[in-house]
Parts: structure tokens; sequence; C-alpha cells
């Protein structure tokens, strides 16, 4: 199945944001759930093997946009050989992105490969999180492979490839981690901090965080205290 999403935010009177473009089709609906934020909701069980869905997002100068999801995404193989379902994530952003969706859970046989390619203004902000568990409780894993490219004025920023799961270079056991967990941040600077399965390392203006482990509850909480550590303009006062 193929699915579209498309949303643009603008600056409306008085600096509130307006949206006049919210629409999708296929697997996802769109819904406006608060001044500047929107919700995905599925409309149907998936995404499925050779699924295939692209969520165009713009923010104009002086508007913002919060996107979420309303539940986790449950990727599941199709019926005999099952190829890749493909999620893209297109972003045109001169105000400020928050981009935050609820897990992907890769069920045993399916491969899911997950794209994010932004393209910031000078003074545009980014913030986008990942977050992966491969197999649920007392299964086998599947695979995932996020692509994150992000440009601030047409100048590269960031452009990273994670694959893991049965298959992937470099998700070798002993270390084959099944839980991945990433926030990429673009708009204040930080230091590059280190911890136990996780590491902040700075960017132009910005900073990109990931942990991994066993399970994404444990995985999430040691992101969140790399995220916690203060911004480099503070740590140095």
């Amino acid at each position: 199945m193929r699915t579209l999403v498309e949303v643009v935010a603008r600056a409306g009177p008085g600096g509130r944001t307006v949206l006049p473009v919210v629409r999708a089709s296929g697997q996802l609906a769109v819904r406006r759930t608060g001044p500047t934020t929107v919700h995905l909701v599925a409309t149907a069980f998936g995404p499925l093997g050779g699924d295939d869905a692209v969520v165009r997002l713009v923010v104009e100068a002086g508007a913002r946009l919060a996107v979420r999801t309303v539940a986790a995404a449950v990727v599941l193989p199709a019926r005999g050989e099952s190829p890749p379902s493909v999620q893209r994530v297109h972003a045109e952003v001169a105000g400020v992105l928050d981009l935050q969706p609820e897990p992907t859970v890769v069920t045993a046989g399916a491969h899911h490969r997950a794209v994010l390619h932004a393209e910031l203004d000078e003074d545009a902000e980014l913030t986008a999180a990942e977050l992966v568990q491969l197999g649920r409780t007392g299964e086998e894993p599947g695979r995932w492979t996020g692509t994150t490219r992000v440009t601030r004025a047409g100048v590269p920023v960031l452009h990273t490839t994670v694959a893991l799961g049965p298959g992937a270079a470099a998700w070798l056991p002993p270390v084959a981690p099944r839980a991945w967990a990433s926030t990429v941040h673009l708009g204040r600077a930080a230091a590059r901090v280190t911890g136990e399965d996780a590491v902040r390392l700075p960017l132009d203006r910005g900073w990109v965080a990931s942990a991994w482990g066993d399970r994404l509850a444990g995985t999430r909480a040691g992101l969140a205290l790399l995220e916690g550590v203060p911004p480099v303009e503070e740590v140095l006062s």
C-alpha cells in the first residue's frame, strides 16, 4: 500500500501558526490536535512488507509544527518472500519542527527502512526522534535500517545510516542491540557526552544523541540522561 501525508505550517495573524494543508491517504490519517500539533493516526494494521509511506512536512518562517503519532507502529512481514516496508519523511524547515513519533516495533521476518531528509534554512530549528524495538516479547528480532540526512542552507550537517537486526553488516552478536533511541537537534549547540551504551555528539549549532540496548525502556532512559546534560554554553559559564 502507498501512503502519502502532507502538512504545511505557516505563520498567521498575531504570531499564530496556521495549517493551510493537512491531508493524508493510504494507511495514515492526520489530525490537528493542538495550536501547533498534528497527530498521525493509523487507519490500517501495519506497515506490512512492501508498504511505502511518504510524509512531507513544510514549516515556513515564523511557524511551528509538532508531529506526533497516537501509538507504536508494528511492522509485519508480507506473506512469502517479504520485501522491506519503507517510510520516508521529507521536511523543509524555515521555522521550528518537532518530530517525535511513538516507537517502531519490527517483528520477526520483517524489514523496515526509515528515511528522514530535512532541509533547513539558516535560522530553522529541528528536533527529530527515532525509537526502535526489534521483536516483540519472546520473539526473534526483525531488521531495521534508518537513514538521516540534514542540511542547513544547502550545507550538509549530518548524514548517517544505522542498520540493526539479522543480516545487517554491523549487527554481530554479542554486539547486537535490539533497541535503538536517537534524537537529532539543530538550533542550540551542546558538548560531547558519553554514557553507558549512549553518546551525545556535537553538530554545527546542534547535537545528535543515541543509545542502544536490549529493551527500549532502558535505552530511552539512557538517552534522556544525555539529553538532560546542559548545553555547552551553560557548562562553560
